[in-house]
């Protein structure tokens, strides 16, 4: 009788990685680089320096840790392991930091073993523990948390925890498994053809779910993983060199950093001939700047990738270089083996504007919530048996049969008795000439009471100016009710627009000089 087959895992990535390419570049950061050979052999020693630790199958372990190459290797031991790896944001307070803890219930926390900065926040996260972490190898040290967490007894390969805002503002664990990555990873190295002659550039943080594509997409294809200094990222221009001196022939990034490398960075003179594959996702990309991208570098190809962490990647659009901005920008079609559908409020799919819901091997588990898990269970008609996601994203079907976007469910605002959608005046704003960037934001004054703010970076502009100029492009039930001219937009540590920020900085009173009747 034959054996069942093993259940796909991403760290057996790495372990073919290094049977096919031993002596190949994995991983290179701050010019120090390790074979696939090297990587394999150090995880396995950490691997069994958890297990000595008292890691067992299914615990969740915290990567306290800076995107390094220890990091990587930290997040392939865990997995070596038969653990769920956790990547923290070493930019979160610690009140933040211990409240993920908590909810994905992590029992080890991985830091680097020399870091005060770092191991005082991992002790804050460990309820106040005085311990150092104990020595695990390659300049890295485990931690034991006290933290109640229930077994995984439902979540059949459990294997990443994503950390993603809740309705509350405290981050929720999105548990994936290592089906559900593999299958995002799989299908993005065949699209985009990667091989062992590419070179990754990977800017985004491990916790970002951009990472995934970064870290396993190198390894199932045997590409060079190259980290991105943490230094460099406010620096457009630093970024655009590095580009050039890495080789990097593969980029996925959130199109904010692409508008600085096109405005600040000197993307426009710069000369990136490896360069091949240019892919976005996380946020909408203006259509002018994206249009000058596809003129800039002919040469390349650019996807533009769609999906929120409950899912990773769900859809996709290449962009062909004779795309017209005029026509909109389309989140295209699903990708292989998932379903994507319009839904209406009963979950029924439905050809006019609807939700975006999505189901099959890409969605997540469930959220993980004081340590236990809360398993999927929306359906959608029709059923086909597995369980879906509801984005919060509105789209609609164009002619070409593809999905676009319509903006989100949370970003709808009434005001003055209109139902006005907050990308809708987004999406305009961007279309004037003078404007780089912009943000509208809903800032409540009272219940169901509010105002709309709109930021924008503009060039050649008075704020004068930019009033008159988005009163003549929108109706005047969405024309904001207070405008400011800024140098930069406020981003979150992914480095998307962070719009909490701004609305949180916005005025709540009625101002004369913003009154709109």
């Amino acid at each position: 009788m034959s054996r069942p087959p093993a259940p796909p895992r991403l760290d057996l990535l790495l372990a073919d990685a290094a049977r096919d390419h031993p002596d190949r570049p994995a991983v290179t950061a701050d010019g120090r680089t390790l074979t696939y050979a090297e990587l394999e052999r150090t995880v396995g020693e950490l691997a069994d320096a958890l297990t000595a630790a008292g890691v067992r199958p299914g615990d969740r372990v915290g990567i306290h840790v800076p995107k390094s190459i220890e990091a990587v290797l930290g997040i392939y031991a865990v997995l070596r392991s038969g653990a769920v790896a956790a990547p923290l944001d070493l930019a979160a307070p610690p009140e933040r930091t211990a409240r993920m803890v908590r909810n994905a219930g992590i029992t080890f926390l991985i830091a680097p073993a020399a870091n005060p900065a770092a191991t005082r926040a991992v002790k804050e996260c460990a309820d106040g523990g005085t311990a150092d972490p104990r020595p695990l190898g390659s300049h890295l040290g485990i931690l034991p948390v006290d933290c109640p967490a229930a077994p995984l007894t439902d979540a059949a390969g459990a294997g990443y925890v994503l950390f993603t805002s809740g309705s509350t503002g405290w981050p929720k664990g999105v548990l994936l498994s290592h089906e559900n990555v593999l299958h995002f990873v799989r299908w993005t190295v065949e699209r985009f053809g990667v091989t062992p002659a590419d070179r990754i550039g990977s800017q985004s943080s491990l916790t970002f779910d951009l990472s995934t594509f970064d870290l396993f997409g190198s390894a199932l294809s045997g590409a060079c993983l190259v980290l991105l200094p943490d230094l460099l990222k406010g620096f457009p221009r630093d970024v655009v060199e590095w580009l050039r001196t890495e080789r990097i022939s593969v980029f996925y990034a959130v199109p904010t950093l692409y508008q600085s490398m096109l405005h600040k960075g000197g993307a426009t003179g710069a000369e990136l001939p490896g360069l091949r594959v240019i892919a976005f996702a996380g946020e909408p990309f203006p259509t002018a700047e994206l249009k000058r991208y596809t003129e800039l570098f002919g040469n390349a190809e650019f996807y533009n990738l769609y999906g929120p962490t409950e899912t990773n990647v769900c859809t996709f659009e290449r962009v062909d270089h004779r795309w017209d901005p005029r026509d909109g920008l389309s989140i295209g079609r699903a990708i292989d083996g998932v379903r994507v559908e319009l839904v209406d409020e009963a979950h029924r799919a439905t050809r006019d504007e609807g939700e975006i819901a999505v189901s099959g091997p890409t969605v997540f588990l469930g959220y993980l919530t004081d340590g236990e898990l809360r398993p999927l269970t929306t359906r959608i008609s029709p059923d086909d048996g597995s369980p879906a996601y509801l984005t919060g994203d509105l789209g609609h079907y164009g002619a070409d049969g593809k999905i676009y976007l319509r903006g989100r469910r949370d970003h709808q605002v009434k005001r003055r008795g209109y139902r006005i959608d907050l990308y809708d005046i987004e999406s305009v704003v961007q279309e004037l000439p003078e404007v780089r960037t912009c943000a509208a934001v809903w800032t409540e004054s009272a219940p169901g009471e509010g105002r709309i703010v709109l930021y924008a970076v503009a060039d050649g502009m008075t704020r004068t100016l930019l009033r008159r100029a988005v009163s003549a492009a929108l109706p005047r039930h969405m024309v904001p009710d207070d405008i400011h001219l800024v140098g930069r937009l406020a981003l979150t540590g992914r480095g998307k627009i962070d719009r909490e920020a701004l609305a949180s900085a916005a005025p709540t009173q009625e101002r004369d000089h913003g009154r709109r009747q």
